[in-house]
């Protein structure tokens, strides 16, 4: 038989034979050979061996059907180098049933603890010897019953950036993955044991506790999210935002929750690693949203995110999206502790406030969107975003009087960061901080600010990134390494943030307050440092900016 003629699936994972999980550079969707990568390949040969109908549980079994409201995957561990699901003999993708008795039983000792040997069994003592004790549940697992099989839809991508976004210019890459696209699954249970209707219906409850936590892998990513999720919940933050819809391999437009996790995580980095040394911020940061720990595997983070909306709410089309309400959930997945919940739900309120007021979430977030205030209203290209709180979580607006309030408040938030390294995780401060590009040290980061009373506001500073003309009032630092080149990431941040006063005891809008987060190079020669010290220079004696920090 001729070696090529094998199926992708049944190939060893290496270079020369098959690698599903690269993607080549060569093969660019614009030019219409993306789907050539073998991520795409491997999903066709898949779908036309895929049987058309998801298999019969039991005729004694239970059923229940929930909805997923982004993306499912149950890694099956059967290829090394790449996430794919488990596939059943007919190719219909399932989630196993002892994964899904796992999660059950987990609830099941929240819900009803008295209960979990009878249901799920396990090890009792008769006449001085262990046994085990079968439970009486029976867990199939489930199927996909919508149409799953949109060859665009499955393949999907996994992209760690943390060393690329936070710590150095370091090389990183995207790896395809195999994911379910927004399935209804159809879950499976039945007892050898007769029961009420009423028990059947505590026993969903303890499932439906259990899809709370999330299922499958990549949960606190945003993955393996139900719909109707009673998932008990550190906070729910109603948002309203605009920006850069994420492009697939093949062009497609798709709009991914899991961006708010990443700017979550690495906001933490970048506070903790200003005020104590990497490994301990890096250990931090694991603790409270998960991570890699090299060949301990992984580590389950105390938070994840959910992200919820109607998608009657979201125009995500074409390169930029809009979304008109949605509502960002902070899950409690790994915390027992209630003071330990408490406090970490007030390091996150702060964490949300740092992230609306001088960044974003998604593609371009270090830019205030263009859309809305660039002066050149023909620009023709898509570039940042914009964030709002919505309804009562307007509340969390910090409200700012004058620039020394604005002072105030970093200086507040730099001490709450020493404070979590050492009163919150017991570790130690480090003066020199991590040696990061964004680490938020006294030393390597400035904040300048400008009020602008004006509702519908046009950016000063965007011209500046964009310009190329220097004049007293206008100093051009564009294709700069402050504003950034291909392959390397800036070292400004630009946001427009809506600026709140308290009158009265009410929070009441005036303007907005434009910030521009800058981490000097200390280590720029030539040209970079020259442009870099006449723009610091420029902002200090002739723009309107103030420095705040």
């Amino acid at each position: 038989m001729d070696a090529d003629r094998v199926p992708l699936a049944f190939r060893a994972q290496i270079e020369g034979r098959c690698q599903v999980q690269r993607i080549n550079p060569d093969l660019k969707c614009k030019d219409g050979t993306a789907a050539d990568n073998e991520a795409y390949i491997w999903t066709r040969e898949w779908l036309r061996g895929a049987s058309q109908e998801a298999p019969e549980f039991p005729e004694d079994a239970k059923t229940k059907e929930y909805e997923i409201t982004w993306r499912f995957v149950t890694n099956s561990g059967q290829d090394d180098s790449i996430i794919r699901p488990v596939i059943s003999g007919t190719g219909c993708p399932f989630y196993p049933g002892s994964s899904m008795k796992g999660a059950f039983r987990r609830a099941c000792k929240q819900v009803f603890r008295d209960r979990v040997l009878k249901y799920c069994g396990g090890e009792v003592v008769v006449d001085g010897m262990r046994q085990t004790q079968p439970g009486i549940l029976r867990f199939h697992g489930a199927y996909p019953v919508n149409d799953w099989k949109d060859e665009s839809d499955l393949v999907d991508l996994v992209h760690p950036q943390q060393e690329w976004q936070v710590e150095e210019q370091a090389s990183h890459s995207a790896f395809f993955m195999m994911s379910l696209f927004q399935p209804r699954l159809r879950f499976g249970i039945s007892s050898s044991k007769t029961l009420s209707e009423e028990e059947w219906t505590e026993i969903w409850q303890v499932w439906e506790t259990a899809l709370g936590y999330g299922i499958g892998s990549r949960v606190s990513a945003g993955y393996g999210h139900v719909t109707d999720s009673k998932a008990p919940k550190l906070l729910e933050i109603q948002l309203k935002g605009e920006g850069l819809t994420s492009q697939r391999v093949n062009c497609d437009w798709e709009f991914r929750p899991n961006m708010f996790k990443g700017a979550l995580r690495g906001h933490t980095l970048r506070l903790l690693g200003g005020v104590t040394t990497a490994e301990i911020a890096r250990d931090i940061t694991k603790r409270i949203w998960g991570g890699f720990a090299g060949r301990d595997g992984s580590v389950v983070g105390e938070l994840g995110i959910a992200f919820r909306y109607d998608r009657n709410q979201l125009d995500d089309q074409t390169q930029g999206f809009e979304l008109k309400q949605g509502q960002l959930d902070i899950l409690l997945l790994n915390v027992r502790d209630e003071e330990r919940r408490q406090r970490l739900r007030k390091f996150v309120i702060r964490l949300m406030k740092f992230s609306m007021m001088l960044g974003g979430f998604g593609k371009s977030w270090r830019r205030a969107s263009h859309r809305q205030f660039f002066s050149n209203e023909n620009y023709d290209r898509d570039i940042g975003c914009h964030w709002e709180f919505l309804g009562k979580d307007q509340g969390l607006y910090q409200p700012f009087h004058r620039l020394e309030d604005i002072r105030k408040y970093f200086q507040f938030l730099y001490s709450l960061m020493q404070d979590w390294v050492t009163q919150d995780e017991g570790q130690r401060l480090d003066a020199v901080g991590a040696n990061w590009r964004e680490a938020w040290h006294l030393d390597r980061v400035q904040v300048w600010a400008r009020f602008d009373e004006d509702m519908e506001p046009i950016s000063t500073a965007l011209d500046w990134f964009h310009q190329d003309l220097d004049t007293l009032s206008h100093r051009s630092i564009k294709n700069s390494h402050l504003t950034g080149r291909l392959n390397q990431i800036g070292r400004i941040w630009h946001r427009m943030y809506p600026r709140y006063v308290k009158q009265d005891g009410k929070l009441r809008q005036r303007g907005f307050i434009e910030f521009l987060t800058i981490f000097p190079d200390g280590y720029a020669t030539g040209d970079d440092k020259k442009i870099q010290q006449e723009f610091l220079r420029f902002l200090e004696e002739v723009s309107e900016f103030d420095r705040v920090w």
